[in-house]
C-alpha cells in the first residue's frame, strides 16, 4: 500500500511524497490509476468559503476554505522597523510568516522548510499588491496558518491574505486572485488536489516515467509535458503579481494553462468582491447601532442632569434612594 506523507518540497505548492515512494514505474501508474481524471476542462474554482474578520482581537484577519485546503490570514497594522535592522528605504518592508497546524501536516522534519518557501513566495506576490509607498521604513507583517492542505494551497493562501489586507485597512493598487493549473500525462488538472501535485513532483524525480530502454516511444513518453502553474493576478490593470512555473510545459500549453488560471481568477475576484462588499455593509450596521445605543446612553445622561440641577444634589439623592424589599420588615 503506497504511503503519502509531507517531505520537502521547493517546487511546487502543495503537499509532497516521500522520495523513493515509487519503486518501481508500476507502482506509479497504478497511482496514477487511481486518480479521478477530467473528462474535460472546466475553469472554474472550487467550492470556496470565504469569511472577512474572524478574529475580534487584530484588525485584519480572514477565513479562507477552497475545497478542503482551509488558510487562517492575520494582518497586523505597520510598525516601525526594530532600530538594530533599520534602514533608509524607499518603500515598506512586507514580512510573510506560513506556519503548519501541528494536525496538517505529516512529517515535522520537513515543516520548517516549506514554511520558509511559502513565506518567501507570498512575500514575492504580495509586494506588487501593497501601496509600500505610503509607509517608508515601517514593516508590515502578515501570519498565516495552514489548517488544511488539499492542494493549491499557494494559492489559497495569496486569496485569503487579499481579503485580510482589505479588512485590515492596507491601501492596495487592486483585488489580487491567484489560482492553479496543471499538465500531466496530457490531463489538465485545474485546481489540483495534494496528490496529482505529489505525482508531479515524483516525476521530476525520474521515477514517473514509463520504462528504461532508450527506444523511440520511451524517448517520447520520457519527454511528456508535465509541470504546473500558480499564477496571481490583478485584473484591473491586466497585471500578473506572480506566475510560478515548474516542469516541462511547451509555449501552447504554457498560453493555455495561463487562461485557465486567470478565467478562475475573474471568478474568484467577483466572489471576493461579495465578500467585502457585504462585510462593508455589515460593519456599516454594526456602527449605525453603536452610534444609537450611545444617542440613548446620551438622552438618559441628559435627562439626570437636567433632575439634579431641577432638584438640587440632596433631593435628587433622596428620590433615587430605594427600600431594600427583603429587609423590608
Amino acid at each position: 500500500m503506497l504511503r503519502i506523507t509531507q517531505t520537502k518540497n521547493t517546487l511546487l505548492d502543495g503537499a509532497t511524497i516521500a522520495e523513493q515512494l515509487y519503486t518501481t514505474p508500476k507502482d506509479c501508474e497504478d497511482f496514477f490509476e487511481s486518480i479521478e481524471k477530467p473528462t474535460e476542462v472546466v475553469a472554474a474554482p472550487r467550492s470556496t468559503f470565504i469569511r472577512a474578520g474572524v478574529l475580534t482581537t487584530v484588525r485584519g484577519s480572514a477565513y479562507m476554505e477552497y475545497g478542503n485546503t482551509k488558510v487562517l490570514a492575520i494582518v497586523a497594522p505597520p510598525r516601525e522597523l526594530v532600530r538594530s535592522s533599520a534602514r533608509r528605504v524607499n518603500m515598506g518592508v512586507i514580512n510573510c510568516y506560513v506556519n503548519f497546524a501541528a494536525f496538517a501536516s505529516g512529517e515535522l522534519e520537513s515543516v520548517p522548510e516549506r514554511e520558509k518557501h511559502l513565506g518567501s513566495m507570498l512575500t514575492k506576490a504580495l509586494e506588487p499588491l501593497v501601496c509600500r509607498n505610503e509607509f517608508l521604513n515601517f514593516q508590515l507583517d502578515i501570519r498565516v496558518l495552514i489548517l488544511d492542505d488539499d492542494g493549491c494551497l499557494l494559492s489559497t493562501a495569496i486569496n485569503c491574505c487579499g481579503v485580510a489586507l482589505i479588512e485590515c485597512g492596507i491601501s492596495t493598487y487592486d483585488l489580487i486572485t491567484a489560482s492553479t493549473a496543471c499538465i500531466y500525462r496530457g490531463y489538465v488538472f485545474v485546481n489540483p488536489s495534494a496528490k496529482v501535485e505529489e505525482l508531479l513532483w515524483q516525476h521530476r524525480g525520474g521515477n514517473a516515467l514509463v520504462g528504461s530502454s532508450s527506444s523511440d516511444s520511451n524517448k517520447e513518453a520520457a519527454i511528456q509535458e508535465h509541470g504546473l502553474l500558480i499564477n496571481a493576478s490583478m485584473d484591473t490593470f491586466e497585471q500578473l503579481a506572480q506566475c510560478q512555473q515548474c516542469g516541462y510545459l511547451k509555449p501552447e500549453t504554457y498560453v493555455r494553462l495561463l487562461d485557465y488560471t486567470l478565467e478562475i481568477n475573474k471568478s474568484l475576484r467577483q466572489l471576493i468582491r461579495r465578500v467585502l462588499t457585504e462585510r462593508v455593509k455589515e460593519q456599516h450596521i454594526l456602527d449605525m447601532r453603536e452610534r444609537a445605543e450611545e444617542r440613548l446612553e446620551d438622552e438618559r445622561l441628559a435627562t439626570i442632569i437636567e433632575r439634579l440641577k431641577q432638584q438640587g444634589l440632596h433631593e435628587f439623592i433622596q428620590s433615587n434612594i430605594k427600600e431594600d424589599p427583603y429587609t423590608k420588615k
